[in-house]
């Protein structure tokens, strides 16, 4: 494979190339089943980004049953990946073109609008990011391809695998295929495919509603190309980075809008970088599509698929499958003849696949003793005046629809699908307070209400396709000028504040340099020599640097500090999981014998004890007398300088 790329220019346009071309395999594979479901191009491409999740299940259930290999031979995943690919577009080439629609280039055009609004810091930052969440799903994605059958925590131990994991596969597979290999050079791909994907699945889904293109650019516009008016206030661009700051005031800057994190407006999500909850919006809004393509054409093929479509957002993310199942039951039950048959359809493949996660974790969750929580972070609350200002054009536009389409409910499927998703939303936003009540603390996340305000906005967002198509189409009636130029000026507020985002990041999030000399193979970057020694090493480190190591390495830690310094800092979710690997506290002072070097029995038994491979100490340690018999490689990070001890061969 190429080298890293040299310049962030030369990294965004490989990262396009490499989006482009994991979509449509997506594409491709949705075309084996096209003709049984009656899909056309425009839906075809909708579901791309199922097709292509649907294969990250494949490869990752066929890593966990050869017990971590396949991920362990990147040269396997990537040849098995370009040739699959070169088949089915070689079989698609000889099919004649019965399924062309005229609307698959505004579709794709809206694509590719997407990726220039959102994807500017694909091309102007490297790495994309290293925030927090950032650097444990890359390590987690890195410890897949070190051959972990499923990853499971930055410490040392045996530590079981507690969060959905077809995000990671997802970035095992983009990353073989990344100049560069690793997970931070497949941040670029991931941030495009994931947002021209919800891009194409909402055109898909807004056209198949009224049977319009005109809906679907709503959809798509609406759904994923649309800020706020906070827009109207700014003095130059800017991006709330850290809603949190000064106690949640800085969530107000713009009220509500321009949220770097934590936005109550789904079309912020596509901010880079990509996060897993990002994807699991995605793969929503594909399982709503099938939703309205069973309501088209009910079937036994329709509805199973339309499960599988909700297992992937299971596999993906928490609150997404709790939505999704809750629509695909109200669906089922008040909008089919054979009401119960067309449940188990649909969620009983949900079902099936969500075990594929969820029946390990609750083995786990028996035998570790429960959850703890690890949100320690107050949540982003925004009053009622900031949602509106942060929802912008949706609103009004979505009542538009409830006055003039309400009408339709009982005799329009697809009016009564878009309502009814609107109405769960809101039900489960309402009594999503309720989950810690019933379940604990421990499940405080699946109760915060900044995870459930996103997708509210994605399924009012369908209404509000539905209204200014209404709306335009009035207009149409009275002047084809109108009607264009009101057009044109909805789109341009709409993608204001997308733009002044997307634009303003990377001048506002800050650049990682240390980071940035390993991607680009600094034979003197600390992490470029570390990652030489792997893959599966245990390292102990200093705290300074040790997230940056997980991160860039996926190594086993002797000791992670995460965002803080107080209980179970590597934010391990089982409870009695320290009983089994060691406490924190022994980990502390272990740590510090280790990478200080003073006394080598010491230093030696605890090396026994956590299998370290390599130690990490500042540089002022490298005499110490346990390291004054190893030859240390002497390599920096910023502005620091480490010498790194290899004791012993990494693997796992």
């Amino acid at each position: 494979m190429l080298g890293p790329p040299s310049t962030e220019l030369i990294a965004g346009l490989e990262a396009l190339v490499i989006a482009v071309f994991l979509l449509t395999l997506g594409y491709l594979l949705v075309d084996l089943v096209a003709p049984r479901l009656g899909l056309d191009e425009v839906e075809s491409w909708g579901l791309s980004l199922a097709g292509l999740a649907a294969y990250a299940l494949l490869a990752m259930v066929v890593h966990m049953a050869s017990s971590g290999w396949l991920f362990a031979h990147s040269s396997v995943v990537r040849w098995t990946t370009i040739g699959l690919f070169l088949l089915l577009a070689i079989r698609r080439m000889r099919r004649t073109a019965e399924r062309r629609s005229q609307h698959v280039w505004i579709g794709l055009g809206l694509a590719l609008a997407s990726v220039a609004i959102w994807g500017s810091p694909v091309a102007r930052m490297m790495p994309l990011t290293a925030t927090a969440d950032t650097q444990l799903h890359n390590g987690w994605i890195d410890q897949l391809m070190a051959g972990d059958t499923t990853f499971g925590a930055v410490l040392t131990g045996t530590v079981p695998n507690y969060y959905p994991w077809l995000f990671h596969s997802l970035g095992a597979i983009t990353t073989t295929i990344t100049p560069g290999q690793t997970p931070y050079h497949a941040l670029g791909p991931l941030q495009l495919l994931q947002v021209a994907g919800g891009v194409l699945a909402l055109f898909a889904l807004g056209r198949l509603l009224t049977r319009r293109a005109l809906t679907g650019y709503a959809a798509a516009l609406l759904g994923a190309l649309s800020g706020g008016f906070g827009f109207v206030m700014l003095r130059g661009l800017d991006v709330v980075v850290d809603p949190r700051e000064g106690g949640g005031a800085a969530a107000l800057r713009y009220q509500g809008d321009l949220l770097f994190s934590r936005s109550y407006n789904v079309s912020l999500h596509n901010l880079a970088p990509p996060f897993p909850r990002d994807l699991a919006f995605g793969l929503l809004i594909t399982f709503v599509l099938m939703l309205a393509i069973r309501a088209r054409t009910t079937s036994a093929w329709s509805e199973v698929l339309a499960g599988c479509c909700l297992g992937l957002v299971g596999l993906t993310g928490g609150e997404t499958f709790i939505v999704g199942a809750a629509l695909a039951l109200a669906i089922c039950i008040f909008d089919s003849e054979r009401r119960w048959l067309s449940a188990m359809r649909v969620l009983g493949p949900a079902l099936v696949l969500y075990a594929l996660w969820l029946v390990p974790v609750v083995i786990n969750y028996v035998r570790l003793g429960g959850f703890v929580s690890i949100t320690h972070i107050i949540p982003v609350s925004l009053p009622a005046g900031a949602i509106l200002v942060s929802w912008g054009l949706v609103t009004p536009l979505a009542l538009i629809a409830l006055w003039r389409l309400s009408r339709h409910y009982r005799s329009d499927r697809m009016i009564r699908l878009a309502i009814t998703f609107a109405v769960v939303t809101v039900i489960l936003l309402a009594v999503s307070a309720v989950i810690p009540e019933l379940m604990g603390d421990a499940f405080d996340t699946l109760g915060r209400k900044h995870r459930y305000w996103p997708i509210v906005y994605l399924a009012v967002s369908l209404l509000a396709a539905l209204g200014l198509t209404d709306l335009l189409t009035v207009l149409r009636q009275r002047s084809r000028a109108l009607a264009i130029s009101a057009l044109c000026f909805t789109t341009l507020v709409a993608w204001a504040s997308p733009v002044v985002a997307s634009l303003a990041l990377p001048t506002h999030i800050g650049r990682y340099e240390g980071i940035e000399a390993a991607m680009h193979e600094e034979e003197d970057s600390v992490l470029h020599v570390l990652r030489e020694f792997g893959p599966g090493c245990s390292v102990a480190a200093p705290q300074d640097i040790a997230r940056e190591v997980f991160s860039f390495t996926g190594f086993r830690l002797v000791l992670w500090t995460g965002n803080w310094f107080g209980p179970n800092r590597a934010r391990i979710r089982w409870a009695g999981i320290y009983e089994h690997i060691g406490s924190e506290q022994e980990r502390i002072a272990d740590n510090k014998t280790l990478i200080e070097g003073e006394d080598p029995a010491a230093w030696s038994e605890a090396v026994d004890r956590y299998g370290v491979d390599v130690v990490v100490s500042p540089r002022k340690y490298e005499n110490a007398p346990a390291f004054r018999a190893r030859a240390a490689a002497i390599a920096g990070y910023e502005d620091r300088d480490y010498a790194v001890f290899k004791i012993s061969g990494c693997g796992i």
